[in-house]
């Protein structure tokens, strides 16, 4: 699952994640802000994005996220 920023300056930074995540079949989504994401994960900097690993100890709460992201309508 990855979670990408969407303030990120300039856009070049990771334009080619989106991609990369729709060829591995990776579920990813977008959040408004860079500094949100990196509270997120306990930082107080900024992250322009985020993944996160499958793992027993969160499984059933992973499986959720990753089932919401893939309902998420696609913006063409």
């Amino acid at each position: 699952l990855v979670v990408l920023a969407g303030d990120v300056y300039p856009i070049d930074t990771y334009s080619h994640m989106p991609i990369v995540c729709e060829e591995a079949n990776i579920p990813y989504c977008y959040i408004p802000s860079k500094l949100d994401l990196g509270h997120a994960m306990g930082s107080k900097k900024s992250a322009c994005i985020v993944m996160v690993k499958s793992h027993n100890d969160y499984k059933d709460i992973y499986d959720k996220c990753t089932e919401f992201v893939k309902s998420l309508p696609l913006n063409l």
